[in-house]
């Protein structure tokens, strides 16, 4: 859960937001006009934004705690739905565009594509389900034998390979000239990593035979602090709408240097240095906080007249 978060904001998100200001560049060159420094989220991503940013304070209980209580999985959980029936009814004021296999499965009836989404969900889940346990264990394995440290394993080539699909799908949105939808996707990820995964740990372990509270050691705690201070920061980033090319390259520089800092000291010092950047971004973003907390419980609307109603226009 740690190592797939930070590497999909410390890498990921800094990624597409490169990927994507250099296709604009590019276009800029070719059309005479001026490059943007930053990539633009639109309005309606503030309901993303707004869940991650309860999230993100909703994440400093699991420390504070040393453990994971089944009733905060089950909020998480809960949140997440809500989040799914929230996101669902918003209006976009785009019209969308398929491409791939979205656009077959768009062009489809209505009877034929739920039965193909819902068919993709299942053979997906039942994949899952059939080579989970035998990866992660032939993974801890293959660890010992090498002598590498088992949880590092866990920790980040399990995520590499289940967020690399993800980053691929990213990528694709940056380069064809979609950077707010690449952006979109990793931060709506971001949410569903904050929510249901961390959530599902809990109710997973009940499941298993465990207790009611999933407890946690000083080094998962240690990586929980590290990951809820990047989210934190993350969230400070991107609360005005605008990813620029400083931000994404200090969100790839905070990152890279966890692997350098390895004592635990170190990483608290780490943590200690994500809030203070953190806060330094939400002074400054400060008019940007009570519209992106207000969003999750707006009413639906288009997100472009919701920021529209909410925000002092700027001068």
């Amino acid at each position: 859960m740690t190592g797939s978060n930070r590497l999909l904001l410390g890498f990921g998100w800094p990624l597409v937001v490169i990927v994507a200001l250099l296709v604009a560049r590019a276009r800029s060159r070719t059309s005479g006009t001026p490059a943007p420094r930053a990539l633009a989220i639109p309005p309606q991503g503030r309901l993303d934004i707004g869940f991650l940013a309860i999230l993100a304070v909703l994440a400093f209980a699991i420390p504070a705690l040393g453990h994971i209580p089944i009733w905060l999985g089950l909020v998480l959980v809960v949140t997440f739905g809500i989040y799914l029936w929230r996101a669902s009814k918003v209006e976009d004021d785009d019209e969308e565009e398929f491409v791939g296999g979205a656009a077959l499965i768009v062009a489809l009836p209505v009877r034929v594509r739920r039965t193909t989404v819902i068919t993709l969900f299942v053979v997906s889940a039942a994949l899952i389900l059939a080579v989970a346990e035998p990866f992660a264990e032939s993974m801890v394995s293959a660890g010992t034998s090498l002598g590498v440290d088992s949880y590092l394993l866990v920790q980040w080539l399990a995520p590499l390979a289940s967020e690399a699909p993800e980053f691929i799908i990213a990528v694709m949105f940056a380069l064809r000239g979609h950077g707010a939808a690449a952006i979109g996707t990793l931060i709506a990820s971001k949410v569903n990593q904050w929510s249901l995964l961390v959530g599902s740990l809990p109710v997973a372990h009940l499941l298993g035979g465990g207790g009611t509270d999933l407890a946690l050691d000083a080094r998962q705690v240690e990586e929980f602090v590290l990951t809820a201070t990047q989210t934190v920061m993350g969230v400070a980033i991107i609360l005005a709408l605008r990813f620029h090319w400083a931000s994404a390259l200090g969100l790839l520089a905070i990152f890279a240097a966890q692997f350098a800092v390895t004592d635990t000291a170190g990483r608290y010092w780490l943590s200690a240095l994500q809030v203070v950047i953190a806060t330094v971004l939400l002074v400054a973003h400060r008019r940007h906080i009570l519209p992106t907390l207000r969003a999750p419980f707006a009413r639906s609307r288009s997100g472009a007249q919701t920021d529209r109603e909410r925000e002092p226009s700027a001068a």
